[in-house]
């Protein structure tokens, strides 16, 4: 929850904003780390700012922060500069803008538009979108292994069947909404099929045929639909 955070913060924000004026002191006490989808921050240059820093006592800009619930606060525009302060004994204050309770998604499209004019190097989304992809890829196979009996090859599955260009289609759906990793879009999607196999009254509105495969197979998540809400993960 970003609740404590924004309290411990509250009397540093500039009225009618979300961006702080921290003190050094108040700044190293905060958790904060690099955004997962921004390239690795290089020594070398950490210590060409830090030096900078040391020498003019000051920090130009303002560090772009974000609150995402699982993962708490993570710099994603200006982690050079983070770094730069740390172990620096001076009394510098700094600016931060922070989003609070947002999803990786929020965060990618908040990077884009700040450096929609600018030549920044800072984010690997091609990588990261092609390692999703094969995630993705990896989750659809495991899950064709575990419930073959499920897939069909029609392009318009039945209940409680899937296809596998449909389910990657819909993976990838539910990814981006959520805006979750991978390992907990699955976490989330097993919760939500142990939550239709309880459902007791609920059942009474399928077929025999529909339960009785489900109920041999263990896969509820198409029982009711082929299509899975974002709203129930």
């Amino acid at each position: 929850m970003s609740a404590p955070i924004q309290a411990f913060l509250a009397s540093h924000r500039i009225p009618s904003t979300n961006i702080y004026a921290v003190p050094p002191d108040i700044f190293r006490k905060l958790d904060i780390k690099t955004w997962k989808y921004n390239r690795p921050p290089t020594e070398p240059r950490i210590s060409e700012i830090r030096e900078w820093n040391a020498q003019f006592n000051r920090m130009d800009g303002v560090l772009n922060l974000a609150y995402i619930p699982g993962e708490g606060l993570v710099c994603f525009e200006g982690n050079h500069r983070r770094l730069a302060l740390k172990d620096l004994d001076r009394p510098i204050t700094v600016l931060v803008d922070i989003l609070w309770d947002v999803t990786d998604e929020v965060v990618m499209h908040e990077f884009r538009r700040i450096n929609k004019s600018v030549s920044v190097p800072d984010l690997y989304v091609v990588e990261t979108e092609s390692s999703l992809k094969v995630e993705i890829e990896d989750f659809v196979s495991a899950f064709r292994k575990k419930y073959p009996s499920h897939e069909t090859a029609s392009e318009r599955p039945q209940r409680p069947n899937y296809n596998r260009d449909g389910l990657t289609d819909q993976i990838t759906r539910l990814q981006k909404e959520t805006g979750v990793t991978m390992k907990d879009l699955a976490e989330r999607l097993n919760a939500l099929n142990t939550k239709y196999a309880d459902v007791g009254q609920s059942k009474a509105k399928l077929s025999a045929k529909i339960v009785e495969k489900c109920e041999k197979t263990g896969l509820w998540l198409f029982a009711w639909s082929t299509a899975i809400s974002a709203k129930e993960l």
